[in-house]
């Protein structure tokens, strides 16, 4: 799996490589200072949100289900404040709600040391990589999505995105996920809503999440 990430990895890298920085130095001392509380703050009052979504913050998101796969599983709970742990400095995590009805936008937020990439953030790529299809464990549960590639490019330093579909609940269902890094920070953004997500509108508000958290100098 690749991320095309620029001046950041050649187009030959793989998505380890993106996460990992490629080399990236950083100051440990700026990512010291950097705590769950800062994210939050960083993650409210974004000025450029894309049209239809609010800049006002709600709960995290909760997954639609727990997914058996531990790959997929993994993913879930990144999107939902609950990122690997290895390596990890700071976490947080919020969610948006966007004009659809049912429309939310959910985003995990981690940073992470520059030694993490054997950590956390490799778990990621991964999981990026194992994931095929998230379905619920035990008799009679019929939630099941199958992921196929979504197209994101220009995100950040790098990333990767998956498109979810299956039933839910009995249900069709579709959400979109996308992993993005942004110097020592990785960005899980979670897309979905009665209706099928505007693809377009995930890869703005992913671009404009990794602007914004640009803005800490990792």
């Amino acid at each position: 799996m690749r991320i095309i990430g620029g001046a950041v990895c050649a187009a030959a890298a793989c998505l380890v490589a993106a996460l990992a920085g490629c080399g990236a130095g950083g100051d440990p001392g700026r990512r010291a200072a950097v705590d769950a509380g800062r994210l939050k703050v960083l993650l409210g009052g974004i000025e450029g949100m894309p049209q239809g979504f609010s800049d006002r913050q709600r709960e995290r998101w909760r997954p639609p289900f727990r997914a058996k796969d531990g790959d997929c599983r993994a993913l879930f709970d990144a999107a939902a404040g609950r990122p690997p742990g290895r390596g990890l400095v700071a976490g947080t995590a919020t969610a948006y709600e966007g004009d659809s009805l049912g429309e939310t936008a959910a985003v995990g937020l981690a940073v992470y040391g520059d030694d993490a990439a054997g950590g956390g953030l490799d778990r990621l790529e991964r999981a990026m990589r194992g994931c095929h299809v998230a379905a619920a464990g035990g008799a009679g549960k019929g939630d099941r999505l199958r992921a196929s590639r979504l197209a994101i490019p220009d995100v950040g330093d790098g990333a990767e995105a998956r498109r979810f579909r299956g039933r839910v609940g009995g249900y069709p269902y579709e959400m979109h996920l996308v992993v993005a890094r942004e110097g020592n920070a990785v960005i899980t953004l979670v897309h979905q809503g009665v209706a099928a997500p505007d693809a377009a509108g995930t890869a703005e508000l992913a671009r404009v999440l990794a602007g914004r958290v640009s803005t800490l100098d990792l």
